[in-house]
């Protein structure tokens, strides 16, 4: 067995001559999927969220399930500091992961009566329709 270069050589040569004239396959930059589900670019004045299911290895009835509102911008009221990306309720790095949910509705408590409080619009695809 010889170094990665020569068995990448070996690939490419192989590709060659199995697909003559055809050019090296290119991945698409994003897939329509994401393209679908993205929302339309926000006014940086006016503070914004848009909606992210959470989602657990293991989920529970314990756990923080559900539709959260993620920030658009950085928010820093009073005490309350989350960074862009970081749901209302709790930082992103507490979340087993956050996953884009445009046509649904915030099922959070505690994120929708921040929202409130604060002033934030939570876009979702029907508002935006």
């Amino acid at each position: 067995m010889g170094s990665f270069q020569e068995m990448f050589e070996t690939m490419k040569a192989a590709y060659e001559r199995d697909h003559p004239g055809e050019p090296d396959p290119v991945p698409p930059t994003s897939t329509p999927y994401t393209e679908a589900r993205q929302l339309p670019p926000v006014d940086p004045d006016v503070p914004s969220a848009h909606v992210r299911t959470a989602y657990h290895l293991r989920q529970g009835p314990g756990m923080a399930n559900g539709e959260h509102a993620v920030l658009d911008q950085p928010l820093n009221s009073g005490r309350l500091n989350r960074d862009t990306g970081d749901a209302l309720c709790k930082p992103q790095a507490k979340f087993w992961g956050l996953y884009e949910s445009p046509d649904r509705e915030v099922s959070c408590p505690r994120c929708r009566a921040m929202a409130e409080r604060h002033g934030i619009t939570i876009r979702t695809a029907q508002t935006e329709a």
